[in-house]
C-alpha cells in the first residue's frame, strides 16, 4: 500500500471531503480488500456518509479480521448510536470499554443514549464510570450535572457543573448550564454573571447574529443613560421578550434616554408603541446609538441593584376593531370562560391533551383552546371545548389571542409564551409545570415573583402530570364555586 496515499485519504477524511476520502479508500481496497488499516476508517466513513447498509458489512468484516479492537467496537457502537438503535449501541460500546476502559469513551456514550431517553438514574451511572477512567472529560461531568438536573438533585449537579468548569473553563455552554442552575436556586449575582457566556455559544443562532452586526458601541453596564441612546438586541423566544420588555418601561422612567428595539422579526413590531421606542426588525440599518445591551442581560443589571422584581407592563397596543371583532363572538358564551394550551416549544413541557379534556368533562365551564392546531377527533364529543381554527394566522404575533385572552376569566396553559402573554395581559393565569422547570420559575413556590396574577402548579415526579391537574382540579371549584 502506498503510504502516502493513505495519509492523503485520511487527511481528506479529517477535513470533511468526505467522498474524495471515499474514492482513495476504495481505490486501496480493491487491490488490498483485507487492509484493515483502511477498513477501520472506511467503515466509519460510510457511516457518516449515512451508507448504512454498506458500512455494516465493512464493521462485520473488520470484526473478522479483530474482534477485539476496541476501537472498531467504539466506531460500530456508534453506528448503531447514531441510526438509533440503542440496545445494539449499548452492546458493543460495552464490549468496547471491557477491553480498554482508559480514556474511551464509550461508557459517556451510554450515559448519553440513557439520558436522551430519560432513563436517568441508568444515565448518571455510566457517567460516573465513565469518569473513573476518563477523569479529564469536561462534558461527561456537564452531562452528569444535566442528569442531575432532571432528577431535581439541584446541589450535585452544582457541584458537577463545577467540575466542568474546572477542567475547561471556556465552554461557553457548560457556563450557560451552570449559570441557569444558579439562577434557578435564586443565586442571581453569580448565575447573572453566568449566564452571559450565551453570547459566545455556538449553539444560539441569536448570538452568532450578534458577532455578524460588528457593533462598536459601548455595552451597557447601568450607566446613566439621560441624552443618550440605548440600543436593546431581542433574543431567544417570543416569551422573553415578552417577559422582559418590562425592563424597558422602568428604564424610560429612570432616564430622559432614547431607547431603540432591535427585534428578530417585524411580526412583533405591532406589540409596542412607536411614540415610546424607536423600533427596527429584521434586516433595517441600525441607527446611531451610544450603547447597547442584550434584553436578557439587563435583569443582571437590575438585580445588581436589587431590583430584579420590577412591575410588569401591560404595553400591547389597543386594537379596537380587533377587539370589537372578538367582543362580539364571545358575546353568545355564557358562563365561565377558561383558554387552555398543551404546546409548547420543548417536548418535556409539553402537556398532553387529555388532562384538559378531563377538566372539561368535570366541569360546566366553557374551555376555549389557545394553541393553533389540535386533533379535531378528541374534541368533536366536547360541547363545551370551543376550538378557533383560524386565530393569529396574519403576519403578526398573538393578534388573535391577545383579544380572546381578554374576554376569558382564566387560562391555564403549559410553559410558553402564551403564559407570559396572559400574565403581561394582568389576566389570571395557571402554570402546570414540570418536575424540573425553566430557571425563571424558580423552586418550590406557588407563586412567582414576576407576576401578581400567575399561580404554578408543580408536578412532583418527572413526566407525571398527576398531581399538578389534580391541584387544578380542586382550585377550580374554589375559585368558581
Amino acid at each position: 500500500m502506498n503510504v502516502d496515499y493513505f495519509k492523503s485519504a485520511l487527511l481528506h477524511h479529517s477535513k470533511g471531503n468526505w467522498n474524495k476520502a471515499k474514492e482513495i479508500y476504495e481505490h486501496i481496497l480493491k487491490s488490498n480488500p483485507n487492509n484493515y488499516s483502511v477498513l477501520q476508517n472506511y467503515g466509519p466513513l460510510l457511516s457518516q456518509l449515512k451508507e448504512y447498509k454498506l458500512a455494516k458489512n465493512v464493521f462485520e468484516k473488520s470484526l473478522k479480521i479483530k474482534p477485539k479492537d476496541p476501537l472498531l467496537l467504539y466506531n460500530y457502537a456508534k453506528f448503531y448510536h447514531d441510526q438509533r438503535i440503542f440496545e445494539k449501541a449499548i452492546k458493543l460500546y460495552k464490549e468496547s470499554y471491557e477491553i480498554e476502559p482508559r480514556n474511551n469513551f464509550s461508557m459517556y456514550n451510554i450515559g448519553n443514549i440513557y439520558f436522551s431517553i430519560n432513563k436517568l438514574d441508568l444515565a448518571i451511572s455510566a457517567y460516573k464510570n465513565s469518569l473513573k477512567n476518563s477523569p479529564r472529560n469536561f462534558l461527561a461531568y456537564n452531562n452528569l450535572a444535566n442528569s442531575y438536573k432532571q432528577t431535581g438533585n439541584f446541589n450535585e449537579a452544582i457541584e458537577s457543573y463545577k467540575k466542568s468548569i474546572e477542567i475547561k473553563n471556556n465552554n461557553p455552554d457548560v457556563h450557560v448550564n451552570y449559570g441557569t442552575q444558579l439562577l434557578m436556586m435564586e443565586n442571581f449575582e453569580q448565575g447573572f454573571e453566568e449566564y452571559e457566556w450565551r453570547k459566545k455559544s455556538k449553539s444560539f443562532l441569536d448570538y452568532i447574529n450578534y458577532d455578524k452586526l460588528n457593533l462598536k458601541s459601548k455595552i451597557w453596564d447601568g450607566e446613566c443613560l439621560d441624552d443618550k441612546k440605548l440600543l436593546v438586541i431581542s433574543e431567544q423566544g417570543i416569551g422573553d421578550l415578552i417577559q422582559f420588555t418590562r425592563y424597558l418601561y422602568n428604564i424610560k422612567s429612570k432616564y430622559k434616554a432614547e431607547i431603540i428595539i432591535y427585534l428578530k422579526s417585524k411580526k412583533f413590531l405591532h406589540f409596542f408603541d412607536k411614540k415610546i421606542f424607536n423600533l427596527i426588525s429584521d434586516n433595517n440599518k441600525i441607527t446611531e446609538h451610544h450603547y447597547h445591551v442584550h434584553l436578557l442581560s439587563i435583569p443582571r443589571i437590575f438585580s445588581k441593584k436589587n431590583d430584579l422584581f420590577v412591575p410588569t407592563v401591560n404595553f400591547f397596543q389597543k386594537n379596537d376593531n380587533l377587539e370589537k371583532k372578538w367582543t362580539d363572538i364571545f358575546k353568545k358564551y355564557k358562563g365561565i370562560k377558561i383558554g387552555i394550551n398543551s404546546n409548547t416549544s420543548l417536548i418535556k413541557k409539553n402537556i398532553p391533551f387529555d388532562y384538559f379534556l378531563n377538566l372539561a368533562s368535570s366541569f360546566d365551564f366553557t374551555f376555549f383552546v389557545l394553541q393553533k392546531e389540535i386533533d379535531n377527533k378528541k374534541i368533536d364529543k366536547f360541547k363545551n371545548i370551543i376550538f378557533f381554527k383560524n386565530i393569529d394566522k396574519s403576519e403578526n404575533a398573538f393578534i388573535d389571542s391577545i383579544q380572546i385572552i381578554k374576554q376569558l376569566d382564566l387560562v391555564i396553559t403549559a410553559d410558553t409564551a402564551l403564559a407570559h402573554l396572559s400574565g403581561t395581559l394582568g389576566k389570571k393565569t395557571w402554570i402546570p409545570l414540570p418536575f424540573v422547570s425553566d430557571w425563571r420559575w424558580f423552586l418550590n413556590n406557588k407563586s412567582t415573583k414576576w407576576y401578581d396574577n400567575v399561580s404554578l402548579y408543580r408536578s412532583r415526579q418527572i413526566d407525571n402530570w398527576e398531581s399538578s391537574f389534580k391541584m387544578i382540579n380542586e382550585d377550580l371549584k374554589k375559585t368558581f364555586k
